[in-house]
């Protein structure tokens, strides 16, 4: 049976396509329209990828699922629409419905001409069968943590038999993502997309503001956020203006003040502080150390790492795409073991488009660029990394979620202390403070992490011990941390093959990685988009498939 999973309506569209128990394909919408996040998008593109995977039509697939369910038992809070225009437009119940209809609807009969049977699923389960069937574990402590979904915002949940049970919902106005969001907003960022450099900039911060264990109260079944400091359209009030002072413009370049870093470095620090308290309440609940964590705050990875180093839990897992795109994945899983079918670990989420040496080369002759053609690409990438040189790496099927993870990637030597803020200026074009990720060879990450723990996904902040620290200084932010991917042969064979000639060469099994995009664009889909981001950004070669370009 075929399984077809879509996300969409707020953001993060992205469609996954299940046969039985395997996943086909996953990819987010914004990879085609080039639209970070695309916003109010329907994933048609994302479905017609799958399909044609798959070699199928919509008409094959047995069951369609959304990530939204439009009978709710409490569908709305009273907040300011993201949907509507107009700042005093409210969000209700019967409005609400109909434009969850409307959205799968019309996107399937505008892009398809068929109106299917979709089945709707509680946004938050979506969540936790995305993680939960995919861990590996037979039992586990589930959490699922977001802006919100419907009007749920948190869920716990037991995971045992093959079966989800949920055990408390934390409604809205009481969301930790929307907290998150907020400060995102005072600090300047945009919301769904700057909380990672919040988090980045956090570490900066020295003093942690009491006012905080106000904003996010402990309860002693949980949370409660003082949703003052929300003006109900998911940013900061004036409240927290007359609490926190005035806000950082978008527009300010400055450096941030040492205020603005310890309002940065007080909100990361209450939400590891916050999360820890529910873990340990519902670990003792459920009785399962085995944790898995969904919804968009699993997204940072600091909070992940502190909860692994808490003690209060054996084993964490959390899917790559953990945000609302992931729910694509989380719909389709949840139909299909509500159909009989198991799954494995995911190992790996290279579920997207692919394109052959002969693709490359046609696009090459047509382009008129000579590029030369290495059979053992890793190993001449390899060499040029060894030398200092800034290298774009496009490989294989693309990785489906916000990180990459060796198949749309630019690479770089992690043992120069300036490769950071060179790859920030000249290639990223982002802010100074922002840190880069390290690959390593799983087989060598002992020497790397204070807990030995592997990390494929680049979404658990691991310590780097003090004195491998003095190996890889570009990839170790200043809190000692680094954001780590684990790489295995059996998951990624020629990403593993390049790292491994690249240890023998430099002794350092461990290479910086950061997403094959610049700021504000997602990571590049096509060889013409990595060829267009080449030539204009400041890398030194180009190894698209088995092809090399250089300046």
């Amino acid at each position: 049976m075929y399984f077809l999973g879509i996300s969409g309506m707020m953001h993060d569209p992205a469609a996954c396509l299940v046969k039985d128990n395997q996943i086909i394909a996953f990819v987010e919408e914004e990879r085609f329209n080039r639209i970070k996040h695309s916003p109010k998008s329907f994933p048609s593109k994302a479905v017609s990828f799958c399909l044609k995977k798959a070699g199928i039509k919509l008409s094959e697939v047995d069951k369609i699922g959304f990530h939204f369910n439009p009978s709710y038992k409490n569908l709305f809070w009273k907040r300011k629409s993201q949907l509507l225009r107009g700042p005093e437009q409210l969000v209700g119940t019967p409005y609400l419905r109909a434009s969850v209809f409307n959205f799968v609807n019309s996107g399937f009969i505008k892009n398809f001409r068929l109106k299917p049977k979709v089945e709707y699923i509680d946004h938050h389960i979506a969540h936790a069968a995305s993680s939960f069937y995919l861990s590996g574990f037979k039992d586990a402590t589930i959490l699922t943590i977001d802006g919100a979904g419907e009007s749920t915002a948190t869920m716990a949940a037991r995971g045992s038999d093959e079966k989800i049970d949920v055990l408390k919902e934390f409604s809205l106005p009481n969301s930790l993502g929307i907290a998150y969001m907020a400060m995102t907003e005072w600090l300047g960022f945009q919301a769904f997309e700057g909380e990672g450099k919040v988090m980045g900039l956090a570490p900066y911060g020295k003093k942690y503001m009491k006012i905080f264990d106000e904003i996010i109260k402990k309860t002693p079944g949980g949370y409660r956020f003082d949703h003052r400091y929300d003006n109900k359209a998911w940013s900061y009030s004036d409240f927290a203006v007359e609490m926190l002072g005035h806000a950082r413009l978008p527009s300010d370049k400055s450096d941030y003040t040492a205020y603005q870093k310890n309002v940065a470095y007080s909100m990361q620090l209450r939400l590891e502080e916050v999360v820890k308290h529910l873990v340990e309440i519902f670990v003792d609940e459920t009785g399962s150390k085995n944790l898995c964590l969904a919804g968009g705050v699993a997204l940072n990875s600091k909070m992940n790492g502190e909860i692994l180093y808490s003690g209060l839990v054996d084993d964490i897992f959390i899917q790559p795409a953990a945000n609302d795109s992931g729910n694509a994945i989380g719909c389709a899983i949840k139909m299909a073991v509500d159909h009989g079918n198991k799954f494995k670990k995911m190992e790996h989420i290279y579920y997207g488009p692919e394109y052959s040496d002969d693709d490359i080369k046609k696009l090459l002759q047509m382009l008129k660029i000579e590029a030369g053609y290495y059979s053992d690409i890793a190993g001449k990438a390899a060499e040029l990394l060894s030398k200092g040189k800034i290298v774009g790496w496009f490989q294989g099927r693309m990785e489906g979620g916000p990180r990459a993870l060796g198949n749309r990637s630019i690479l770089a030597d992690p043992r120069d202390p300036k490769m950071k803020d060179t790859i920030n200026f000249y290639v990223k074009h982002r802010e100074a403070f922002r840190p880069f990720c390290p690959s390593v060879l799983d087989e060598k990450r002992s020497k790397y992490f204070e807990v030995d723990h592997e990390t494929p996904f680049m979404i658990l902040i691991q310590k780097v011990p003090e004195e491998a620290q003095k190996d890889i200084p570009a990839v170790v932010h200043t809190d000692g941390t680094m954001r780590s991917q684990t790489v295995t042969k059996e998951a990624n064979e020629k990403y593993h093959r390049l790292i491994s000639e690249f240890y023998k060469l430099t002794s350092v099994p461990v290479l910086l990685n950061t997403s094959f995009n610049v700021a504000g664009e997602p990571i590049v889909n096509t060889p013409q988009e990595a060829i267009a981001d080449f030539y204009r950004e400041g890398m030194d070669a180009l190894a698209i498939g088995n092809y090399l370009l250089t300046k």
